[in-house]
């Protein structure tokens, strides 16, 4: 009798959500005796922050980085030819492919072969910007796996004309460490600490949160906050560049990344998440698991998030809407700590690793 395997298929294994709710996954089988391997489309990219296990195998396929569509394509055949061949000696794993390249790669590699293959979508696919022939793809493949995997009902609808509905299934992100409410104190503090951590990308409504700190720092409200930014991405040179031209070096504390968010967050008030959109925002679980008043938009964790219960929901990603949102809760500190508990017991209720993980063990029956 083989010995139960999980095989995941993923672009890498850098800094980001998915990446790290792939290794979580992957750590939690690992420690229960489950032979894990972790196949990624070029180098891995190992970010120092996630959770992987010694035991865990990392297999990384040859990748021409290239801008010429002809070594873009043949990327996608050297792809296909390994994983095949992967397949074919370990037809027995149970394979996990995270999002929309690794999903139709496995599909497209596994053809004539019958495997257990569950492939899984962390973002809405209308935000996906993907090509003609990929979403042509897509619709094709997504039928051929045994089950699709989301993290949210409204992502769950959206794939319903790729998938028939018995086959979609939602499972959330998790969080692993929940304070306890009774460490919630009321805070005295005359300024509020906001945080943004994340990636630098438009998609996280960064320009917005800095042309919102640029109206509070010239207004009379500024001394009520300080504000703190740590993240990487393609707005970097954003960052930098809006805190060197308006003065505002002692105003907000930049920093370029970092391994260790949490840190960040347990010495914070308030989180602030502009998304434009998400999937499920590890952030914001987080964020809340710690007792933080997150402030967030509908677009991005109105399935999360009951506003002025369990954090703060904006109706739209603008500056008027931040601004609103911090002078609600600056001048109403009860609030700030109602919040902070209701976060805590909706986190503790919804998305401990203990409950997510009993989800994923029915989705992937590997019985531990």
């Amino acid at each position: 009798m083989h010995k139960k395997s999980l095989t995941v298929i993923t672009h890498n294994l850098d800094c980001g959500g998915t990446e790290k709710v792939l290794t979580n996954i992957i750590y939690h089988y690992s420690k229960n005796n489950i032979e894990t391997t972790i196949i990624t489309l070029g180098k891995a990219k190992i970010f120092s922050a996630l959770r992987i296990s010694k035991k865990t195998k990392i297999i990384e396929l040859p990748k021409i980085c290239s801008n010429n569509i002809f070594l873009k394509i043949t990327n996608i055949f050297i792809w296909i030819f390994e994983i095949r061949k992967y397949i074919k000696n370990n037809k027995d794993s149970i394979y996990l492919s995270f999002l929309t390249t690794p999903n139709i790669l496995t599909v497209l590699s596994s053809l004539n072969m019958r495997i257990i293959h569950h492939g899984s979508e962390r973002i809405n696919p209308e935000f996906i910007n993907l090509s003609l022939h990929w979403k042509l793809l897509r619709f094709i493949t997504y039928s051929r796996m045994t089950t699709l995997i989301v993290q949210t009902e409204e992502i769950k609808k959206k794939f319903l004309s790729f998938i028939p509905e018995r086959r979609v299934k939602v499972i959330p992100n998790s969080v692993k460490n929940i304070i306890n409410q009774k460490q919630i104190k009321k805070i005295n503090d005359k300024k509020l600490k906001v945080l943004f951590i994340g990636r630098l990308e438009y998609q996280k409504g960064v320009d917005v949160i800095l042309d919102s700190i640029i109206e509070i720092f010239n207004s009379k409200n500024k001394d009520d906050f300080k504000f703190e930014i740590v993240g990487n991405g393609s707005l970097v040179k954003l960052v930098e560049d809006t805190i060197k031209k308006n003065n505002l070096s002692n105003y907000i504390k930049f920093t370029r990344g970092t391994s260790k968010p949490s840190q960040y967050m347990k010495n914070s008030h308030i989180i602030l998440h502009a998304s434009r959109y998400e999937g499920m925002s590890n952030v914001v679980i987080e964020g809340m698991s710690f007792g933080k008043c997150v402030i967030s938009t509908k677009q991005a964790s109105s399935e999360i998030i009951t506003s002025n219960k369990d954090g703060i929901l904006m109706e739209s990603v603008s500056a008027v809407q931040i601004i609103k949102s911090l002078e609600k809760i600056s001048i109403n500190r009860v609030l700030l700590k109602k919040i902070g508990i209701n976060a805590i017991n909706k986190i503790k209720n919804n998305y401990s690793e203990e409950r997510i993980f009993k989800l994923w063990d029915g989705a992937l029956k590997l019985n531990i």
